[in-house]
C-alpha cells in the first residue's frame, strides 16, 4: 500500500496571494505551522505538508474505504532536507496513522518528498516498507481536462515497461473510489496511487515478488 500527491506551485490556487489567511490555521497542526515559517522555502514546505496529508489519506483510504480526509490530524514531520542539485530538493519525515489502522512501527508513515520545476511531490508507504520497491513518474499535461485520463496511462505505460510487457495488458481499474491495477483484465497483486493537479500529473506503485510472479505466471499460461 501506498500514497502519492502532486501540487503545481505555479497554480493560481497554490500562490501565496490567492490562498486564504485562514488556511493555514485550519489544515496544519501547530507544529507543522512553526516548520512552515522557519523554513527557507516557506512555499514549498507548506505544499509539502498539504501533499503528504493528501498522500497518507490515499493510502488509508486501501485499508478503509471509509476513511475521513481530516487534515488537522495527518501531521507531517520532516525531519531532513537536502539539496540534491541546484533547484532540487528533497524532504524526509514521518507521519502517524490514526490507530486501528495499521499496527506497530507499520503505523508511522515514511514521507519521500521533492521539489523541483514548480511543483513538490510526495510519497508515502507504511514504516518498514521497501523504498527500492516503489516507482513513481511524474509528467506535465497541456490539456488539464485530460489530466486524469493522463496519469491513468503514464501509469500503465510505466507498469509495462518495468515489467517488460505490452502495455495493452495493463489497465487501471476502481475498488471503489481506490484506483487497482488490472493485468490482463484481471486484479493483480499491485498497489498503485495516481494524483494530478494544475499542469502536473504523478503516479506511483509497488513493484512485490508476488506481483512479479502473477505476470510471470500468466506469461508462461500465455505461451502454453
Amino acid at each position: 500500500m501506498l500514497g502519492n500527491d502532486v501540487v503545481d506551485l505555479e497554480d493560481p490556487e497554490t500562490r501565496p496571494e490567492t490562498f486564504r489567511p485562514r488556511f493555514d490555521e485550519r489544515v496544519f497542526a501547530p507544529t507543522e505551522r512553526r516548520a512552515i515559517a522557519r523554513d527557507q522555502d516557506e512555499h514549498g514546505r507548506r505544499w509539502a505538508h498539504w501533499a503528504a496529508k493528501e498522500a497518507a489519506y490515499k493510502l488509508a483510504r486501501q485499508i478503509d474505504s471509509k476513511f475521513v480526509f481530516s487534515p488537522s490530524n495527518l501531521v507531517a514531520r520532516f525531519t531532513e532536507d537536502v539539496d540534491v542539485a541546484s533547484g532540487v530538493r528533497e524532504r524526509r519525515g514521518t507521519l502517524d496513522l490514526p490507530e486501528g489502522l495499521l499496527s506497530g512501527d507499520r503505523r508511522v508513515l515514511q514521507l519521500f518528498a521533492e521539489e523541483r520545476d514548480g511543483y513538490v511531490h510526495v510519497v508515502a508507504i507504511p514504516g518498514g516498507a521497501d523504498r527500492d520497491a516503489i516507482v513513481h513518474s511524474i509528467s506535465t499535461v497541456d490539456d488539464q481536462s485530460r489530466s486524469s485520463e493522463m496519469v491513468r496511462e503514464m501509469a500503465t505505460a510505466e507498469i509495462a515497461r518495468n515489467l517488460g510487457i505490452e502495455a495493452a495488458r495493463v489497465a487501471i481499474g476502481k475498488r471503489g473510489r481506490v484506483p487497482t491495477v488490472l493485468i490482463d483484465a484481471g486484479p493483480s497483486a499491485f498497489t498503485i496511487s495516481l494524483s494530478h493537479h494544475g499542469r502536473f500529473v504523478a503516479s506511483a506503485f509497488s513493484i512485490t515478488s508476488e506481483s512479479e510472479s502473477q505476470v510471470g505466471s500468466a506469461v508462461r499460461e500465455s505461451a502454453s
